[in-house]
């Protein structure tokens, strides 16, 4: 080999040695910076896993406290739900939820036991409708069809055949729900009517009984007067809306108090019972039947049955009612009378309705001495009542202005012919000409003012015997006592505080009762009679003979006097018979050592 290709191998070498040298240096370099880059890359993902490694702690943490939330969350609502179980368990209620869509009803609670119904969940509602009494189911689908056309809420009480085969009444609420329900067929977002039905049935019992008690007569079980106003109201709304009146029957057993006295109250309870269920017979042609007090009924007839139809039917109930079994086994006429009247043409109020049947009533009363009677109320006796009417604001505003005076009749002793008293006769100066004495006092009888009327008269009288007494004038007076102020009035008391007040002596006044008082408790009046007797008056039986007279009342009573009825005296010189009966009562009456008067004697 040269020397020249020595050092041209040499070169080559050289070259290459140091392509060599700059390759490794080159790669030494790249491969520091990738060493340098893998660093920072590591570097990187051990803070990346540091990150995450919080990033996990700190979701691991929520997630841990996420979870003993839903455990409590859980728990609470468990316990709810438990609680609202006792809830219904104690209430002895279930809830219910009904499917619109699927016409299916849910029950949670204690169906079973309550209702009988099993199973629980998808029963078709028509199903659950035939367990609903036939009187309540219309009225609760027509409380749910509303609930889901207005969204009205239920609240409905019905009675549910009850798992012992018998109706039990049931509180039904429900509201209409449009959250996403889930069905018992699993379709979602199903419109549902959520609702719980409570047992009431001892509460609504207790209810229905406390309002029997209070709207029916405990004696006769037929309506009292309280269920008859309300119901008048219903009739009365229909009866005005339908243009067809109605016609109504007051009805009054005339003189009851005489049968409780000659048979016993035990007896007279038996007779008004019996007589409610002869009412109850008419039950085809009247929409309505009631008590009204002691021996008044009163009877709403049906809108198709006519006027004249309805008093046709009264004249068959007077007819029915002539001859009544007793309990005791005897035979007893009952003596009715009826008055009749018509809504709206008679009155197109209670109030003015119960004015013309009381109306038509007394003027049957009028007659009842001849028997029962049916009085339809009509024109005249309509003019009537506005007559009564008209006095009765009078004499009012007269009891206020005390506009009233006493004049005196005397009263003649047939052995001495001598004045040896007076009765002092009611006056009414200012009066009008049309009307007359009697009627006045009986329409005061009749509203009640002779309370008022009758305490002037007593202070009149008295302030009249102590004139006279001032005058020398030593005579008794008589003055009339109505049996409404026995009644309502403690009359010794008022007697009692005149005597003080005017200082009479007692033994000047005589204190007149009618028959009529025999109608009250003969007992108490007897006890009141007695009263006076012991202050020093004198009592007298007015117009003895006209009405209730009656040999063991008179001898009930403390009396001094028996007055014979002037209708009486009037036919002593014609009638054989007048003759006897005042003949008769001249020798009882002083044989039981009574003074008699006769009253009318004007010559």
């Amino acid at each position: 080999m040269t020397q020249s290709s020595i050092e041209i191998e040499l070169s080559y070498l050289r070259k290459k040695i140091g392509r060599e040298k700059d390759a490794r240096m080159q790669a030494e370099v790249l491969l520091e910076r990738k060493s340098t880059e893998l660093f920072g890359i590591n570097q990187r993902l051990l803070e990346a896993n540091q990150n995450l490694d919080v990033i996990v702690a700190r979701r691991t943490q929520a997630l841990k406290t996420s979870t003993k939330r839903v455990e409590v969350t859980s728990d609470e609502l468990q316990n709810t739900v438990n609680r609202l179980n006792l809830v219904l368990d104690i209430a002895n209620a279930v809830t219910w939820l009904f499917d619109v869509r699927n016409q299916t009803v849910d029950i949670a609670g204690k169906s079973q036991s309550l209702l009988g119904i099993e199973p629980t969940r998808g029963i078709p509602a028509d199903e659950l409708l035939l367990r609903i009494h036939e009187d309540d189911s219309a009225g609760l689908i027509d409380e749910l069809n509303l609930s889901l056309k207005q969204g009205k809420a239920i609240n409905k009480r019905c009675r549910i055949l009850s798992r012992c085969g018998s109706y039990r009444w049931f509180l039904i609420n429900g509201e209409l729900s449009s959250f996403g329900a889930k069905s018992s067929f699993g379709a979602k977002n199903s419109l549902c009517v959520i609702g719980s039905c409570i047992d009431m049935h001892e509460q609504i019992e207790r209810e229905r009984e406390i309002w029997r008690v209070a709207n029916h007569d405990l004696l006769t079980g037929l309506p009292n007067r309280n269920h008859f106003e309300s119901q008048f109201s219903v009739l009365a709304s229909e009866s005005l809306d339908s243009g067809e009146g109605f016609t109504t029957a007051l009805i009054d057993i005339n003189d009851f108090t005489q049968i409780n006295d000659t048979y016993g109250y035990r007896i007279g309870d038996g007779v008004l019972r019996d007589f409610a269920d002869v009412l109850r017979g008419y039950s085809e042609h009247t929409s309505h039947v009631a008590r009204l007090s002691g021996d008044e009924y009163i009877v709403i007839f049906k809108n198709d049955v006519a006027t004249w139809s309805a008093h046709e039917l009264c004249q068959k109930l007077i007819d029915e009612c002539a001859t009544m079994s007793l309990q005791n086994g005897e035979r007893l006429g009952l003596s009715l009378t009826m008055g009749l009247a018509v809504f709206p043409k008679d009155g197109g109020s209670l109030d003015d309705l119960m004015q013309s049947v009381y109306s038509a009533v007394q003027v049957g009363k009028q007659k009842k001495h001849v028997g029962s009677s049916c009085v339809l109320y009509n024109a005249a006796i309509e003019r009537e009542r506005f007559r009564e009417k008209d006095i009765r604001n009078a004499l009012k505003l007269a009891i206020e202005k005390q506009s009233f005076d006493l004049a005196f009749q005397p009263i003649m002793c047939n052995e001495d012919e001598c004045f040896v008293g007076c009765e002092a006769l009611f006056r009414w100066p200012d009066m009008d000409a049309q009307w007359n004495i009697q009627e006045v006092i009986d329409v005061a009888e009749n509203s009640g003012l002779i309370l008022d009327l009758g305490e002037q008269i007593i202070a009149m009288a008295f302030a009249k015997i102590s004139q006279l007494s001032k005058m020398g004038v030593k005579k008794w007076v008589s003055i009339n006592v109505s049996p409404l102020q026995f009644q309502f009035q403690d009359i010794p008391q008022l007697i009692s505080k005149a005597l003080i007040e005017h200082n009479v002596d007692p033994s000047m006044l005589v204190v007149e009762v009618t028959e009529n008082i025999f109608l009250e408790n003969i007992t108490r009046i007897a006890t009141v009679l007695s009263q006076l007797k012991k202050m020093g008056v004198r009592v007298a039986i007015d117009d003895f003979g006209s009405g209730y007279s009656s040999l063991r009342y008179v001898q009930m009573l403390p009396i001094d006097k028996i007055k014979i009825d002037k209708a009486f005296i009037d036919d002593v010189g014609s009638g054989t018979e007048s003759q006897g009966i005042v003949q008769a009562v001249i020798n009882m009456s002083h044989s039981m050592g009574y003074k008699v008067i006769a009253e009318g004697v004007e010559t």
